[in-house]
């Protein structure tokens, strides 16, 4: 029987239909699952141990667990431009004076991918048609169609799947590729193929090796497509457009030197919490001038029922997960899909809830098909 949801304050203005699971997936997890074996590394009894258990729970939709202690959540004031407009607006005008827009992210920041999509759609209509991701799975020439990503044997597919990059596995990024591919955008892989042995390299000589790869691959795509116009979603520090204090010069310094290409570069990461809305801000004086071209702060992050208050505000509503599909013990995972679209697929949204909690779906109006993972502690094992 589906569970029909009219979620709104001030009438029925839109329908959230659930279609309940007909079993919960219990069997051991596979080898291959490495992002639901994070999950299961993670006691949801204890504290969070390092930075990529925050990721982890970024990627299950549980920011909230974590806004407490990240420091990407930590607000940190900036000094606004006074008169500057809206973000949104101010990026379109300076992105007509080049073919390149960089915009970073926080790895923990569901918003951060929120705000590309809504870059991505504000900039369609100038001519921009590849979104390039470092997310996005990277293989090697001349292999086998049979064992390319998704997203490259399916271009068509209007979704992403898990396989196609680590960082798609979060709901909010795979709207953010639903919305790339309906605008239309090619989407381009540029991260580094890794080698063997590399590993025991220093952490200064990887950043190089990194950097260079993913500035070449980019520049080699722009000389081999004169007129593209690219918009490259980046995390953190890949976007810096000159030398840091320490000399290191990241991805965006080395694009801008290999192809002569003045890119807009906006950063996400630097300042956050100073306004009720989105502004831009003056990049910090103990900062490299010239790092960002533009600086966006967003709100100090808000949470409804365990979900990023911000897709509320962007038309999701907040649907009850059914009490029979709530855990007793361990992780449990609950995703929606839209009603007919394979399991495959990156779903409308996806949350890892513990015993005790009652956290929400977060979904547009529309009909969905609910499916529950069972992660149990201890689940990270699988039998030979």
């Amino acid at each position: 029987m589906a569970l029909i949801l009219c979620m709104s304050a001030a009438g029925c203005t839109g329908r959230v239909t659930l279609v309940p699971p007909a079993s919960i997936a219990a069997a051991p997890i596979s080898k291959d699952d490495y992002k639901i074996r994070s999950l299961a590394d993670i006691d949801p009894a204890r504290p969070l141990a390092d930075d990529m258990a925050g990721q982890t729970l970024s990627m299950y939709g549980r920011e909230d667990l974590i806004a407490a202690t990240s420091s990407d959540f930590k607000p940190m004031a900036c000094q606004p431009i006074v008169g500057a407009g809206d973000p949104i607006d101010v990026i379109v005008q300076r992105a007509r004076r080049t073919s390149i827009v960089i915009v970073n992210e926080s790895h923990e920041r569901s918003e951060h991918r929120g705000f590309t999509a809504r870059v991505a759609r504000a900039l369609r209509p100038l001519g921009y048609d590849v979104l390039a991701m470092e997310t996005l799975s990277n293989p090697a020439p001349g292999t086998p169609d049979k064992f390319l990503p998704p997203y490259l044997q399916r271009p068509d597919q209007p979704y992403f799947e898990d396989q196609d990059g680590y960082y798609l596995s979060e709901a909010g990024f795979g709207r953010l590729g639903r919305e790339a591919k309906a605008l239309g955008y090619r989407l381009v892989p540029y991260e580094q193929r890794h080698q063997p042995g590399e590993e025991k390299d220093s952490w200064d000589i990887r950043i190089e090796r990194r950097e260079t790869s993913q500035a070449q691959q980019l520049a080699d795509y722009i000389a081999a497509h004169p007129g593209a116009k690219l918009l490259v979603h980046v995390g953190y520090s890949h976007a810096t457009e000159v030398p840091l204090k320490n000399g290191q010069k990241w991805m965006a310094t080395r694009l801008k030197a290999l192809t002569g290409i003045d890119p807009l570069t906006v950063s996400q990461t630097i300042c956050r919490g100073g306004a009720a809305k989105d502004r831009l801000v003056e990049l910090p004086t103990d900062e490299p001038v010239g790092m960002f071209d533009l600086v966006i702060d967003h709100p100090t992050a808000q949470f409804v029922r365990g979900r990023p208050a911000w897709r509320v505000a962007a038309g999701d509503r907040v649907v009850s997960i059914p009490k029979a599909l709530r855990p007793g013990k361990g992780w449990w995972i609950v995703e929606a899909r839209p009603v007919g679209e394979s399991e495959v697929s990156v779903p409308m949204d996806r949350v890892a809830i513990r015993p005790g909690e009652d956290v929400a779906l977060l979904l547009p109006p529309g009909r969905y098909q609910l499916k529950v993972i069972d992660v149990p502690l201890g689940a990270k094992k699988t039998p030979e």
